[in-house]
């Protein structure tokens, strides 16, 4: 019996080096004070009412959940998911998949290697350097994305209320495009610029449901160079720029 319990201290000792045990993610809330974190190996959940939230570096799974905090993310090498009402979100680098749903926060994200989801009303989105799937939804919230030269074919999905839209091609860019925007008779401008060779149908102006004023629908569909990725474009009153850089 000596022999047994003299044992078991050594038996937890090996126990332990070989089953390390793993750090789970941080996990933090506050009302008004600020959350700041400089590195999060395992990634973390935060959330607030006021407070900013600010990391680092981020090795897993982010979680932000804010009601007018500001947000500050350095690097995200994980899935990286922001719920916030009217704080701002800012993303120096994304490499994971980023998910956002926003009331009026502007939303910006210098670089995203992986795929991004973006829903606002009328928060602005700004994405520069992306180069994975993209899809985003907004009222009245102005985008601006500039796409980078990807290896893999991706789908680019964007559609507002009455937001206005800025595409930045790539240079060789190869994409089909499937665009239908509305104009009213009282706008003299057309909703949309281009200069891709895309074909553009004006449709018949026609009374639009619940409005005196006659609406049209502005179709732009066609192949540039290869065809490989897919943008779908919708939109109710906002206009759409596509510029080859």
């Amino acid at each position: 019996m000596a022999r047994f319990t003299l044992s078991l201290p050594i038996l937890a000792l090996g126990t332990a080096l070989a089953f390390p045990v793993c750090a789970a993610p941080l996990s933090q809330s506050s009302i008004s004070d600020d959350i700041s974190q400089s590195t999060l190996p395992e990634g973390g959940k935060f959330s607030t009412v006021s407070g900013d939230v600010t990391v680092g570096t981020s090795d897993g799974a982010l979680s932000v959940r804010t009601v007018s905090g500001d947000i500050h993310v350095t690097q995200s090498h994980g899935p990286l998911d922001v719920h916030t009402v009217s704080g701002t979100l800012d993303v120096e680098h994304a490499a994971g998949a980023v998910e956002v749903r926003s009331a009026s926060g502007n939303v910006t994200l210098d670089h995203a290697d992986g795929a991004v989801s973006i829903r606002t009303m009328s928060g602005e989105s700004t994405l520069d350097h992306a180069g994975r799937d993209i899809m985003i939804r907004s009222i009245s919230g102005d985008m601006t994305l500039m796409l980078d030269a990807a290896s893999k074919m991706r789908t680019i999905d964007i559609g507002t209320i009455s937001g206005d839209m800025t595409i930045h091609l790539p240079h060789g860019f190869g994409g089909t495009f499937d665009i239908r925007l509305k104009q009213r008779r009282s706008e003299t401008a057309l909703p949309l610029q281009q200069s891709l060779g895309l074909t553009v149908h004006m449709g018949n102006w026609e009374k639009d449901t619940g409005n005196s004023e006659e609406v049209r629908t502005i179709t732009a569909t066609g192949k540039v160079g290869d065809g490989r990725d897919h943008i779908i474009v919708r939109s109710v009153a906002g206009s759409l720029k596509l510029v080859q850089d």
